[in-house]
Parts: structure tokens; sequence; C-alpha cells
């Protein structure tokens, strides 16, 4: 069966369209005149630029579908037959959703709100329990470090997804609506209520009408296309962001003042969640235009968060200051009043980590992670621990496992060849850097995903050290000829070598000095390349290293895979590597690139389990991901007048954060503070603390063994 293609526009109008896609140019978003932004002016070009490629994508779709029906009516094998109609089924399932979008109208819409569907449900969250602890205190600073200065602090375009982001805007900014950190369940944002369409596609969002930005200004429903059009417009370089406007929303409609509805390509499981969207203050982006990254690259947009950087509060190469909006809009509402309590958050650049711990040691720094053994085994064995001035934590929590790994770029040989990558996956001796760094407080992590529940493959494992099975795909990639050194060697004279690439930290280079050396045994040169982290993380977005040890951070509800695996985040239509994307495998797999856009718009949660578990043998099969280790909990130390939650509500902090800090429910009490100065003058010492808190563990793991958690990473 097969589908009948849609009339042809008229004349006039298949020139306007075509008009529309030459000004939009190849990044689909078109750019506004030097002066000033310009959104009234570039919206309609933006809808017809997305009716173009829709027009564009059903064409090739309804050609992909012509040529699988006719490779079906020629296929003799059964079991060939069968994988074409798959195939087949996913052309005609996207046909579809190319025709729905395009019966839809206009990516941007106008509306009133008498315009809504009647008979809406409309949702709060209000049962849902409260996050934090009502004995907080507002007040006082947080001391922290980091590691290394951002290169901008834009929230998006070249270099915004850098280390230091998650602390300025991910972690703390507030969209339209969030998932409750303990329950998962939808929640309140921006939006102080929702509504689901009868279509299963569409979310109505009623604006908190409290909603405003930490300069005063009023959050406005049109500020969520601002959203959208600082993104897609070419005045700023954001292939991920356009990709993902363009592909993962069918449009957004204004229902007067107060309602915005978002509307996505296909029904999704918590739908809401991924309709949930962030405000852009338009009044701060009246300057965008073509010289965007540079004009906006120091300046610190006003976000819906607690915290803003104010005056002084950049100091570049030194540090950044947080500091709390005490007329916050969101200050009094449930879900929010009992976070983000500290006046003020200061990150101050340490690029030493041992250099850190001694500010810690001094009382200069408030929290350290100790989760690596040889800071809770041996170095926070120290006297402030036992006179109780410092406070030390193991909290075990119910987030996706950081994916600290290595990661190879199959467009740098010899990295392109499968038996090179499947020799090194079994040249790597994970088991003895946790046996070893981390004392058996870690365990192998299996897979790309692991933390999820249901979608994690209970059928994929990791390859094990095998210094035999190395050597025999080396061989069978032609490398096995033994030089002098112990290397294997081509045959062409190519060494068996690769360049692995990670950000420096003294735990590393111990991990990397045992990869290095168990590596020789199998007849593979590991060089070793330390740098900055900020700079291995770069290199590595724009495709230049071999081999990079780093990890992602992921979050609740699902795992991730397109950004990470689909062609088109790898290669252009030229063919060309693309920098600038997360995918850094330059990964592409016809199967994968099918089953990537699959889960994207699966409709239920039996599909995403099985398209999860088909992508992970395909990313195991492939070699592209060495799996490291992972935990189950994070160990902290605290100076006494950090505290934490202990109440109905929350044990010490909500279980989906990666780590404690990240959850901003703690709080500076300063008459602790002053009590704990005062004693430590006087010579007075307070009980020693060191407590597991494990509300939230799933396991039967001893609390004597803890595992490393990415706190000293």
């Amino acid at each position: 069966m097969t589908f009948p293609k849609p009339p042809r526009p008229p004349a006039a109008a298949a020139a306007a369209i075509a008009a529309a896609a030459a000004l939009a140019g190849c990044g689909g978003g078109g750019g506004d005149p030097v002066g000033g932004a310009d959104f009234d002016a570039w919206y309609p070009q933006y809808n017809r630029y997305i009716t173009n490629w829709l027009n564009e994508e059903r064409g090739k779709t309804q050609k992909l579908l012509d040529e699988a029906d006719a490779k079906i009516a020629e296929a003799a094998d059964p079991e060939v037959e069968a994988n074409l109609r798959l195939g087949r089924d996913e052309h005609v399932r996207t046909l579809e959703q190319l025709e729905a979008r395009l019966a839809r109208g206009d990516y941007f819409q106008f509306k009133t709100e008498a315009d809504l569907p009647g008979g809406l449900v409309w949702e709060d969250g209000s049962d849902q329990p409260e996050v934090g602890d009502p004995a907080c205190k507002k007040g006082g600073a947080f001391r922290y470090y980091i590691p290394s200065f951002p290169p901008t602090i834009r929230p998006f375009g070249p270099e915004a997804n850098n280390s230091f982001r998650g602390e300025l805007y991910d972690n703390i900014e507030i969209a339209l609506i969030d998932l409750h950190p303990e329950t998962g369940a939808i929640i309140p944002g921006v939006a102080e209520e929702w509504a689901r369409d009868p279509d299963g596609k569409t979310v109505y969002f009623r604006l908190d009408p409290d909603a405003a930005y930490n300069d005063g200004v009023k959050v406005e429903v049109i500020d969520f296309l601002w959203w959208v059009y600082i993104r897609a417009s070419d005045n700023v370089s954001a292939p991920w962001h356009k990709q993902y406007l363009r592909e993962q929303f069918a449009g957004f409609t204004l229902y007067g003042d107060e309602v915005i509805g978002v509307t996505l390509p296909v029904a999704k499981v918590k739908l809401p969640y991924y309709c949930g969207i962030y405000p852009a203050a338009k009044h701060f982006y009246a300057d965008y235009g073509p010289d965007y990254e540079e004009r906006y690259q120091w300046r610190v947009p006003p976000t819906t968060a607690a915290y803003t950087v104010a005056e002084g509060g950049l100091v570049k190469g030194a540090s950044i200051t947080l500091s709390r909006d005490e007329d916050w809009w969101a200050k009094d509402k449930k879900f929010w009043r009992y976070r983000f309590n500290a006046d003020r958050l200061v990150y101050s650049v340490v690029r030493d980590s041992s250099k850190a711990w001694e500010l810690f040691r001094a009382g200069q720094l408030d929290y350290f992670p100790v989760t690596l053994p040889e800071y809770w085994y041996e170095k926070s064995e120290m006297p402030p621990v036992f006179d109780g001035y410092v406070e030390r934590y193991t909290w075990y929590n119910q987030y996706p496992r950081v994916p600290w790994s290595l990661y190879l770029n199959t467009a740098k040989p010899p990295l392109d060849e499968l038996d090179v990558r499947l020799g090194i996956n079994h040249a790597i001796n994970w088991q003895k850097v946790i046996d070893v760094v981390f004392r058996g407080d870690a365990e192998r992590l299996p897979s790309w995903v692991k933390g999820y529940g249901a979608p994690d493959s209970p059928d994929v494992v990791p390859r094990p050290f095998s210094i035999a099975k190395a050597r025999e795909h080396f061989a069978a990639a032609g490398f096995d000829k033994e030089g002098a050194d112990g290397i294997l060697v081509h045959a062409d004279g190519r060494r068996m070598e690769v360049i692995l690439s990670y950000g420096t930290h003294p735990v590393r280079e111990k991990m990397m000095a045992i990869i290095k050396e168990e590596a020789r045994k199998a007849g593979l040169d590991v060089i070793l390349d330390s740098t900055d982290p900020m700079q291995a993380f770069l290199k590595a977005t724009k495709k230049e290293h071999q081999m990079a040890f780093m990890g992602w951070g992921f979050q609740p509800p699902y795992p991730r895979f397109y950004e990470y695996f689909h062609s088109s985040n790898a290669y252009d239509e030229q063919g060309n590597i693309k920098v600038d994307t997360n995918n850094i495998f330059s990964f592409r797999d016809e199967r994968m690139d099918k089953l990537a856009l699959s889960f994207r718009f699966a409709t239920d949660e039996d599909e995403l389990v099985r398209l999860s578990h088909e992508m992970q043998r395909i990313i195991h099969d492939s070699g592209v991901y060495i799996p490291g280790y992972m935990t189950e909990f994070a160990r902290v130390a605290t100076w006494r007048w950090v505290r934490w939650p202990d109440c109905e509500f929350t044990e010490f902090a909500p279980p989906m954060k990666y780590i404690p800090m990240e959850s901003y429910v703690y709080w500076i009490d300063e008459d602790i503070k002053a009590e704990t100065e005062a004693a430590m003058r006087a010579g007075e010492t307070f009980p020693e603390v060191q407590a597991v808190k494990q509300r939230y563990r799933t396991t039967g793991v001893t609390a004597a063994a803890a595992p490393e958690k990415g706190g000293g990473e």
C-alpha cells in the first residue's frame, strides 16, 4: 500500500516557499538585520521554512516507502521480507507524522483563550509532597570550587555546553513544569497548571501570574516563542538546538496572554515534561543579531531562577558568584520554598584539587566530595572531622549512572576498523582500576544505560580484559607482528597505538597509568594526553580526539540516544564531520538511526524498553564505547554549618539528583557557624559525625562498601 502524494501548491505559493527557504538558509532560521532583534519579522519566514522542510521530508519518505514496497514485492526470502516490512513500517509512521504536522498548520500560531478546546482537565501537582525541609534557614554563603573558568556564560551557542552551565542554568532555572525530585511526578514551574489535549500530543500551560525573571520583569507567554527564536535563528551557531526544535516540536500556539500550547509530533510518555520549555527574557535580547555570539559572550541573562550573577559577581579567570534574589517570585511556593537557601553561591577557580582540599580543610570551602577512596579512607581522617567541625555523609540516590567511560572516535584511523575497536575493548583493564584506584568501592558499568530501571538492558555486559582476545582482534585487523617494545605492528609499519585524551586530575592520572600499563600487555600503546578539563571536553566535541575519557550528566526519566548516536549529529549532508554535537563517536549506523528516531517518538513504556535494549546491543557490538565504572551513592564532607534536610519530605537530599549539592536543599546556619568558629578558637570540640543516609537505597550493598559517584571527578 502506498500513500497518495499531496497536491502541489500553486506556482506562486511554491515560489514563496522556495524563496523563504533560501532566505532561511541552511540553518533554517534566517538572520535579523544588524540593529536588533525582530521576532515579528522572523517568525513568518520560520513558519514557511518549517512547512518547506516538512514537504521535503514527506517527499523523501514517500520515495523510501515506494522503494521499500518494490523490494518487498521482489523478496523471495521470508526473513528478508520481514526485515523489509519493519523498515517500511518506520517509513509509514514517519509519513503519518509529517502529514499530521502539515495538517496542523503554521509552527507558530496565535489565537485567543476562547479557542481552547472544551472539557480540558487542568492539573497542578498539588498532591505531591514538599521538597526540602521546613527547618531550613535563608542566608549565608555556600563556597565551593571549579577546576577551570568557563569559556563563555552564554546559555547557548558555541562553547556554551561547558561544565559550568549546570550551575549557571540547568540546575537552577525553572521551566514551565518540572519533575518532582523524589516521586518523578509532574509539578508546577513557571506554569501554575496544565492540561492535555485529547490528541495526546499537545499540552496547554497556564502561566503563573507571579512568574518573573530575577531582574523583576514579568514573564510573558511570548517569551517562550523567543526561547525558540534566539536558538533557531541563523544569528547563532547552535546545530543541536536547531535540529531539536525543528524535529522534536510540531509547533507552539499562544492563547491570549496567559496560555501557551506546546505540540509534539507524536504522543509521549510523561508528555508535559517533554513540552516544558523555558522562557527567554526578550528585553535582554533586544540587541540580538548576527553578532550575538560576541556581543553576549559575558552578559548574564535574567532567568526564572532564584540566583543570578549580580554586578561584580563575575571575576574572569578567578570566580563566579551567584546571588539570591530576595524577591524571587517562587520563594513562597510549594516545591520551591525550602530550596535555594544560601544568599550567595561562590565558585572559586582552583585548578589543583589538592589545593582545593587544603582550602576545604582550612574552612575556606564549605563542601567537598570525598567518595574517592583516598579522600574517604585517608585524607578525611583528620582533626577537623575527629573534633566534629567537619561532618561526613554517605548518601544513596536513585539517579541514572553517569557513564564515566572511554569514547572512541571512529573518524580517526585506525578506530574506523571494527576489529581494532574490539581489540581495544579487551585491552582496557577497568577491573584493575576499580580494584586499585577505587579499592573495590565501585563496580563495572555494564553499558551506556544504567539506573533507569526497565530501559536498562539485562543482556548487555562489558567485554572483559583479555590479552588473548585483544591480540586476536588486533591480528584480524592486520596488527600481527610484535615490535621490539612489545607493541603490535601492522605490515604497513603502523603501530597499534591510540591517543587517550582526558581532563587533568590526580585520580585520573592514576587511572590512566593503569590503563596504559595493562594495555601494553595486549600489544596496545595508549598515549596519554592530559589537559585542562574544559579543553579536553571541547576537544571531544570538536571531534579532534581519538579516544577520550569523560562522563555525561544524564537526567531522568529516560535514557538518551539520538544526540549521541544518530548520524545527523556526526556528519552533515556532504559527509563532513559535524562539530559541536554530542556524537563524539562520529558514529553512523542505519539501524541505529531508525531506532533512535523511534525512541524519540515512542508512545508507551513497553516500546521504550524494547528500543532501548536493542540500541544498547548495537552500541555494544560496534565497540565505540568502552563502559567504565559506576556507583550508587556519593560521599561528602561539609563543615557543620552546612545543614541538610531530615524530615518527612526529604532525607539529606532528594534521590533523583546526581550529587547532593545539586539539589540546593542545604542551608547555611550562621549561628552554628559562629558557634563552630568560637569553639575552634577555644579548643572545644563536638561529637564526630559520620552518617549513612539510605532512605532512597535500592540495593543490599553494605554501607561500608561505598563506590565512586563522580564527586571527585
